[in-house]
């Protein structure tokens, strides 16, 4: 089981194409291995890249806070919903927020579609649905790191939680990444009694860790965030060299060799 997050990842940073790691997709397809798209994107993206990826399975939208599993695609009829708190709730705490305490940020409902456009690179047509949220609000943030960690500590206190991607500080419900995979990997873990199901996944930025943290092994794609990404001692932590999709090609092609060459090892120092 694959568990991919998009921007920066399995997405070049700057451009948003995923080519380079065709080779990857291609092979993954073949063996009809799962890839779980796991992004900060909204359903409405995501399922443009379903379509272009080709791909039948489970996606998971705005950083946890929202997930479609494709009707009939597990056997059981269990629960893998993530909880979430409606967009119009985090949007009134953070005007809040930032009216109280003057906060130099701007979300997105504030940004609009142009702004979003200014800020993203993204043409029209894909910042409105960047825009379609249900769970979720992207912050620019301009403030210091202080003053960040003075923002997230206020959301705490209202059960809120925010989470740093490649380019907006996110704010959502108390879920993550990571909540929805480990529903997810056990889904798959109740379709498949018996069998040993290794879990991959692979992300760059902050609001990844959890879900990286969470998987049999974990490939850390380089990011342009600068922020530290490091693991607990444990699984095993792949770092490729180069950033974007061909990273990701690079890692998951010496994973799909390892697999079937039945050498596929799991655990490592954390990295």
């Amino acid at each position: 089981m694959v568990f991919s997050d998009l921007d920066g990842s399995l997405l070049d940073h700057d451009t948003y194409d995923w080519t380079p790691a065709m080779p990857a997709l291609d092979q993954l397809r073949e063996r009809d291995i799962p890839l779980v798209l796991v992004s900060s994107k909204t359903l409405a993206e995501l399922e443009q890249y379903r379509r272009q990826l080709r791909l039948q399975h489970p996606v998971v939208a705005e950083n946890g806070a929202v997930m479609q599993v494709p009707d009939n695609y597990f056997a059981d009829s269990a629960d893998t919903g993530s909880p979430s708190t409606p967009r119009n709730e985090l949007q009134a705490a953070y005007a809040e927020a930032k009216v109280a305490n003057g906060f130099d940020c701007e979300a997105f409902y504030e940004l609009g579609v142009h702004g979003i456009v200014r800020e993203t690179g993204l043409a029209e047509q894909q910042a409105t649905l960047a825009n379609d949220r249900a769970a979720s609000e992207p912050i620019l943030w301009r403030d210091s790191d202080a003053r960040a960690q003075q923002f997230e500590q206020l959301m705490r206190v209202q059960g809120l939680r925010c989470v740093r991607g490649g380019r907006f500080l996110h704010l959502l419900g108390d879920t993550g990444k990571e909540d929805a995979v480990r529903q997810l990997v056990s889904a798959y873990a109740r379709g498949w009694p018996g069998e040993c199901l290794t879990s991959v996944s692979l992300g760059d930025g902050p609001n990844d860790l959890g879900m990286l943290s969470g998987t049999d092994i974990a490939v850390i794609i380089p990011g342009k965030h600068g922020r530290p990404m490091q693991l607990a001692p444990g699984n095993r932590v792949i770092r490729p060299a180069s950033a974007g999709p061909a990273g990701w090609n690079e890692a998951m092609l010496t994973l799909l060799k390892e697999h079937s060459e039945g050498r596929l090892a799991t655990h490592g120092n954390g990295g």
